[in-house]
């Protein structure tokens, strides 16, 4: 006959051994699935990081163009200016050049005038300027 105390033994060692046969098979089971989610999480951000690769690579391009753009319209703001300073220039300088001859021929309109009022006074004063100008260039 068989002992009572051995057969629970042998019934508890099965009970236990299908118990570790169930949760190996759970952590197994657990494990695929784990190792599933990983792949896939893997595989996402290797598309992530693509996608974001390729929207990086279109914005540089497009940093690119916009400052190339934004250099053309600088030296185009450039050449203007500089044209507009130039005019200015040349006007300023017109003007100058004008306002120099109206005076000259005022202040020869004025010695002519003088001169015709008081012909001896231009006369003695042309003779000593002859004097001083003979003066300096004869002690050379």
């Amino acid at each position: 006959m068989a002992n009572p105390a051995e057969d629970r033994t042998a019934s508890f060692r099965r009970d236990v051994e299908t118990a570790a046969s169930n949760v190996k098979k759970e952590a197994e089971s657990a494990a695929g699935r784990v190792g599933g989610e990983f792949q896939r999480a893997k595989e996402q951000i290797a598309q992530t990081t693509a996608s974001a690769r390729d929207d990086l690579a279109d914005d540089l391009h497009k940093l690119t163009n916009d400052v190339a753009s934004l250099k053309d319209t600088v030296a185009a703001l450039a050449k203007t200016v500089a044209a507009e300073i130039g005019e200015a220039a040349t006007d300023i300088g017109a003007e100058i050049a004008e306002t120099a001859k109206d005076q000259a021929g005022s202040m020869v309109t004025e010695f002519e005038r003088v001169a015709r009022r008081n012909p001896l006074a231009v006369v003695a004063g042309a003779l000593c300027v002859g004097m001083v100008i003979g003066l300096f260039s004869g002690r050379r």
